[in-house]
């Protein structure tokens, strides 16, 4: 097909850089229905949604987010030094103090959340072969020379996972 590439760079654009579709079509250099067109037949809008939802993109996000806590709260916890130091008003530094308690507590449900996150996520290795194995399967049929040059990959690879997993 003449279009195959600006098919497949567009997808890059649309779902793994989150472009519009009229981002998308003036940097690949097709119509926006073209791109509509493609979203619509390619199921570009689920995997897109499901990729920027994917468990690593949340638990990244929350890993930012605790620390960006945590460098408010070495700021903060500064702050409160030299204020005592300084002698500074009391409620100001019983002010700042709720702060960082407010802050201890935001991380500590953030952190709640990391861990839940990441057990519900947890794929069992039982799963994790029985996947592998479809997939290795499927490759069999559609390109047996592949598969074969693959073969000690696939083997390395679940002694990895099991070693991870086990």
């Amino acid at each position: 097909m003449a279009k195959d590439k600006e098919r497949r760079t567009a997808k890059l654009y649309y779902v793994e850089h989150n472009f519009t579709a009229k981002e998308t079509a003036t940097r690949v250099g097709v119509t926006e229905k073209t791109v509509g067109k493609w979203v619509e037949e390619g199921h570009w809008r689920a995997e897109r949604d499901a990729r920027n939802s994917s468990p690593a993109k949340r638990l990244n996000n929350i890993k930012e987010i605790i620390s960006k806590l945590s460098e408010e709260w070495l700021d903060l916890n500064r702050r409160v030094k030299e204020m005592e130091e300084n002698r500074d008003d009391p409620k100001e530094i019983a002010e700042v103090r709720g702060r960082i308690k407010n802050i201890d507590d935001a991380v500590s449900k953030w952190n709640k959340t990391l861990e839940n996150i990441e057990k519900e996520n947890t794929v069992p290795l039982a799963t994790y072969i029985a996947v592998m194995e479809d997939i290795f399967q499927a490759l069999m049929h559609h390109n047996r020379d592949m598969y074969m040059n693959l073969i000690d990959f696939q083997e390395n690879h679940i002694a990895d996972v099991s070693e991870k997993l086990g």
